[in-house]
């Protein structure tokens, strides 16, 4: 609901309409009634609240987010600008994508082994996330022509920073959970990034939608009104073809408007990327351990625990009861 009233706001209904005003506070009070099942409801909750206790988690968490939204459009919208600005297939798209794709992967790599070697995760997490910064704000100045020195740089310096932020949050939530809960912490931290990806592509594809629908008045000028019509609001990510087929003058008026759509919608995403950096000053850096210690997990694991802590309860009230006798024995 919450996606879907985000996608249809401003592009297929105003978003003042009941239908996108449903959608979204529908949505978030859903979510909402998952979080008071999980907290009062649930016996054995799928995500116990005690782990967004300590500050640093839920700040791990958060970088995680930020993270999910900013790399996922790198992934998806850059595509997207290789086709609809520089005019190259989609098959082709997907190579002039390697200097992300390869650069993130390696980097990585290369943070999973330091971090093992030294223990240490802040570092990497911090450097990761400025570099990112750095690099989506280049992808602000990337040219409307096959300039491949800014092409091929932009998309190495992004995913320099992108890399090391897969490892380093997960690492920094693990390390201040209990044992019993990094199972259920993991499985948080990777719904989080799901929902993030969701959410990013929606929230893009908003921002660059509503970007073009201001462009249509000077669109139906320059190409006419049906061409304008397939070049604006819903109809914009879909038309890539048709502008390739369009006149050299004409295309490049087309091609023009989709650059500037994507540049605002990168300065969102360099936004994002300063949140996640801000969030994660929160993280607590702590020192990783070699030592293992086994843990029992399990649904009859989590029944004998529960059991040892209602006995334990029980014996605390009792001797609460006891304690309070005896001072008021006392007082008499």
């Amino acid at each position: 609901m919450l996606l879907l009233g985000l996608e249809f706001g401003g592009v297929t209904y105003p978003w003042n309409s009941a239908k996108v005003i449903c959608l979204i506070v529908f949505g978030v009070f859903t979510l909402l009634l998952f979080a008071i099942n999980e907290w009062k409801l649930a016996k054995y909750p799928l995500m116990p609240l005690r782990i967004f206790k300590e500050r640093s988690n839920i700040a791990a968490l958060g970088v995680c987010f930020c993270h999910g939204i900013v790399f996922i459009s790198g992934s998806y919208y850059l595509p997207f600008y290789f086709q609809a600005v520089l005019g190259v297939p989609s098959l082709l798209s997907g190579i002039y994508l390697l200097p992300w794709a390869l650069s993130f992967s390696v980097t990585s790599l290369v943070t999973g082994i330091l971090i093992k070697k030294s223990g240490k995760y802040l570092p990497l997490l911090w450097g990761g996330l400025v570099v990112m910064i750095l690099g989506f704000g280049l992808f602000i100045d990337l040219p409307v022509g096959r300039t491949w020195s800014k092409i091929i740089l932009y998309q190495i310096v992004a995913g320099l920073g992108a890399g090391p932020i897969f490892n380093a949050p997960l690492l920094a939530l693990q390390a201040m959970v209990q044992p019993r809960d990094i199972a259920t912490a993991t499985a948080t931290f990777f719904f989080s990034r799901v929902l993030s990806g969701s959410i990013s592509v929606v929230i893009g594809s908003v921002v660059f939608q509503n970007e073009m629908q201001t462009r249509y008045p000077s669109l139906v000028r320059a190409l006419g009104q049906e061409t304008a019509n397939a070049l604006s609001g819903g109809s914009a990510g879909a038309s890539v073809g048709i502008v390739n087929r369009l006149p050299a003058a004409e295309r490049l008026i087309a091609r023009t408007a989709f650059w500037e759509s994507l540049r605002n919608m990168w300065i969102m995403y360099t936004a994002f990327a300063g949140l996640g950096l801000f969030v994660s000053l929160f993280i607590v850096n702590t020192k990783l351990s070699k030592l293992h210690t086994a843990t029992q997990i399990g649904l009859k694991a989590e029944q004998d625990r529960k059991k040892k802590d209602d006995k334990e309860q029980k014996i605390q009230e009792q001797l609460s009861v006891v304690e309070k006798g005896e001072n008021t024995r006392k007082t008499s």
